[in-house]
């Protein structure tokens, strides 16, 4: 039986963790970009950490978290809250009644859930209000390169909260 004050500090490490890849993210002095490629690196700890969360959990946390980088990001109003949500659940299900929680599905999931938010995003910010050539020099410079570097961080979000989640819930 684990209790409320181990869950309290494992979603307070958690917290912090996104407190500060949300800086990284969006600070203009400090950037993981190589060339063109930019990994969302809270949306790799997001898919990780949905792994190991109920559904109602992965739903609260998307929509805190989705509201955070709806602050700072210019796509449409609640984009990233909505579809952090839809993740969060559809993530929890997945792991629950499909996939093993190991690894290999950690990065299976990750890639399919940034795949999904860079088309999403192309198509909502980007295919309607420029020309053809630049929403394909968008999706094959930067979208798919990004894809593939945001799945890269997968894999230390993934032991690291594997390991947080045996120290307080053992």
């Amino acid at each position: 039986m684990t209790s409320t004050k181990n869950i309290f500090k494992l979603r307070f490490i958690n917290t912090l963790l996104f407190i500060v890849l949300l800086f990284i993210q969006y600070n203009g002095v400090f950037t993981l970009k190589i060339a063109t490629a930019n990994p969302m690196l809270p949306i790799s700890l997001f898919v990780v950490i949905c792994m190991f969360c109920s559904e109602l959990s992965s739903v609260i946390s998307g929509m805190i978290i989705g509201v955070f980088m709806d602050s700072v990001v210019a796509t449409p109003a609640g984009f990233n809250a909505i579809f952090l949500m839809i993740l969060g659940i559809s993530i929890a299900l997945i792991v629950r009644h499909l996939f093993n929680n190991n690894i290999m599905s950690a990065i299976a999931l990750c890639l399919m859930s940034a795949t999904a938010y860079f088309l999403l995003r192309w198509l909502f910010c980007f295919a309607f209000s420029v020309s053809f050539s630049e929403t394909l020099t968008y999706l094959m410079q930067t979208a798919f390169p990004s894809v593939l570097y945001t799945t890269v961080f997968t894999v230390p979000f993934y032991y690291l909260e594997r390991f947080l989640y045996k120290k307080f819930y053992s």
